[in-house]
């Protein structure tokens, strides 16, 4: 085991700590302030604790994360969770959930605070060269930035506390506001830039996990993206808001030089030179875009933590393998409509009123089809049978994220012939909430090598989870690019954006873009729509989804309405059930409606009553 692991496993463990002297103390307190700096070993415990605060994304079920089963990816069966509350719009000032609150807000307020103290006090650490203190500066200066970052794209602009080491729940504080949104964003972004300065190009193999200079970049990449989208670029929403010092605290005006300093930060990331697509042309779109995720680390990942995979994996393995595998995070068949047919074309390019597909004459020219059944051989289970022909020719990104009823499972020694997602079948015994209302689960982290039946609850393998990726660089690029070219503001062309996105799709097997669709060389607004279509498809499950169509103003129609599955219903998956339909899924997690209702309101938090009560001044967010 490297040091890579040890750092990280050690990160995880104090993060969840919260007894530890380092992470409940306060700034000021006499007994870390005496000794923790006078040592090597300790000042870079400290420094350990710092990243501590990264939250754990990993679990799509809901228990600590919002953003995978309140996206239009996926639904959850299991009821009872709080992110229920997005869902059904009953979310309210005065919800505070406290799970919620303690992974989201507080946490995030507490690293901030705790980046600033060993900012502030690392340099009294004798055994440290001048190089060190000013690098692990750097990386504290990347987490503070990160941990702000991760605020602002749930509840807009926040308070800038500065350079000081400041308790956020203090009452010194309680006459703040809200900094303006353009501001905040100028110093995170003047913080990346100083982080970058100083952060190493790359950490060396011991210490892969840690801030590099690339992490830093990329963190400016997505701020200033989601800063140049609608949401928070003159949106009319927000017109007249002001914040206590009489500022206003969104733009008030569009500005398309938001898109130009986005395409720039995608490029500074670009021009580094050191992160590749893996095996974008190699050929070999399977073995190359698994690898991207199971393996341990590769030239993919920008910034990456990892966790045991126990959290993704037992919530997505269907109850049928046995063992400890509850199987009730379901893929959506919106999600399944994204992906592309073989050929490069997409085959569902809308839906009716009704929900039904508007399904585009290029895929059934192409053989796409919702009504036969074929014989099939699955790319990676190796299984051949009859299978419906709505998954069958889709491009190989598809057999790699979504798992259907009827396939075999494969899971080292554990191999089940026929996972059942029926009603009554092995997967959906209907004896609790562990199976997919949807009739799908995601696949794109599964190792068909590892045993999740022997696992027990603590012996799960590590999974590496991507914060940053190059992929989600070039996609930054290509829809700053494509808004600067319909803006006429940069100096770009389509073809630097379709340059960068089809380096994913060559990745992916998949054809350029503009040799299945050539209008898109002149049609911006379309390019940008298929740009928005290959983030979703390609970052599905990574935490992505939920801000793309929030930072787009897209939620009010994407993330509202029904939800739609097969019939899970059915009493078996022959090729005569009616399991074999686009339906409206039974619930959307316990009891509650599988109609989702969002509101202009939801697009952002609110703060909650208790911080609207204890900070004298805060403006609340719009519509609450």
């Amino acid at each position: 085991m490297n040091k890579y692991i040890i750092i990280l496993i050690s990160i995880l463990s104090l993060g969840m700590s919260s007894c530890d002297s380092f992470l409940e103390r306060q700034p000021d307190e006499p007994q870390t302030s005496e000794n923790i700096f006078e040592k090597r070993i300790t000042t870079f415990q400290y420094l350990a604790n710092v990243y501590a605060w990264i939250n754990n994304e990993t679990d799509p079920s809901g228990q600590n994360n919002i953003f995978t089963p309140s996206s239009d990816e996926c639904s959850v069966s299991f009821g009872n969770r709080w992110f229920r509350l997005f869902n059904n719009g009953t979310w309210q000032v005065s919800s505070n959930p406290s799970s919620f609150l303690t992974k989201n807000y507080s946490l995030y307020w507490k690293g901030i605070r705790e980046a600033s103290y060993f900012m502030e006090n690392v340099h009294r650490c004798p055994e440290l060269t001048e190089q060190e203190v000013k690098e692990w500066i750097a990386e504290a200066r990347f987490l503070r930035a990160y941990y702000y970052f991760s605020l602002m794209r749930m509840w807009g602009p926040v308070p800038i506390l500065g350079e000081s080491p400041v308790d956020y729940s203090s009452q010194e504080i309680r006459d703040i506001d809200r900094n303006t949104w353009d501001e905040c964003v100028d110093w995170l972004s003047n913080q990346c830039d100083l982080a970058a300065a100083d952060l190493l190009l790359e950490q060396s193999s011991t210490w892969l996990g840690r801030a590099t200079k690339g992490a830093a970049l990329a963190l400016k990449s997505r701020l200033l993206l989601y800063s140049a989208r609608p949401l928070f670029n003159g949106n009319p929403t927000y017109q007249g808001m002001k914040n206590y010092y009489g500022n206003d605290l969104f733009p008030q005006a569009v500005d398309a030089q938001k898109w130009v300093k986005a395409a720039q930060a995608a490029e500074a990331v670009m021009d580094l030179g050191l992160y590749q697509i893996i095996g974008e042309n190699d050929g070999l779109p399977y073995e190359s875009w698994r690898k991207v995720f199971l393996e341990r680390w590769n030239d993919e990942l920008i910034f990456a933590r990892q966790n045991t995979s126990y959290n993704w994996r037992v919530a997505t393995t269907p109850e049928g393998v046995g063992g400890r595998a509850y199987g009730g995070v379901g893929v959506t068949q919106k999600l399944v409509d994204a992906f592309a047919l073989e050929n490069g074309v997409y085959p569902i390019t809308g839906y009716y009123n009704d929900g039904q597909p508007i399904i585009d004459q290029k895929a059934v020219e192409s053989g796409y089809s919702e009504s036969d059944f074929v014989s099939f051989k699955h790319p990676i289970l190796g299984s051949t049978r009859q299978t419906y022909k709505m998954y069958v020719g889709r491009e190989p990104r598809f057999y790699m994220s979504v798992f259907w009823s009827g396939l075999n499972w494969i899971g080292g020694e554990n191999v089940v012939n026929d996972i059942q997602l029926y009603k009554g079948g092995n997967s959906y015994t209907g004896s609790s909430d562990n199976y997919t209302t949807t009739g799908y689960l995601p696949f794109k982290f599964t190792s068909t090598t590892y045993n999740t039946k022997a696992a027990g609850t603590t012996n799960w393998e590590p999974i590496t989870w991507s914060l940053f990726r190059y992929a989600e660089t070039l996609l930054n690029y290509a829809e700053a690019v494509a808004h600067c070219v319909e803006a006429g503001v940069g100096g770009y062309t389509a073809q630097d954006a379709l340059t960068a996105v089809n380096r994913i799709r060559t990745r992916a097997g998949v054809p350029a873009l503009e040799s299945v669709y050539p209008e898109v060389s002149s049609d911006m607004q379309l390019l940008v729509k298929m740009i928005l279509r290959e983030r979703q498809i390609e970052l599905n499950f990574e935490n992505h989804r939920y801000f793309d169509t929030r930072t787009n103003l897209l939620s009010e129609v994407e993330d509202a309405g029904n939800v739609y599955g097969m019939n899970v219903e059915a009493t078996n998956d022959s090729s005569t059930s009616d399991y074999w339909k686009r339906t409206v899924i039974p619930h959307d997690g316990g009891n509650r409606p599988s109609t989702r209702v969002f509101t202009k309101r939801q697009y952002l938090l609110p703060f909650y009553q208790s911080e609207v009560d204890r900070l004298n001044n805060l403006t609340q967010n719009w519509g609450w």
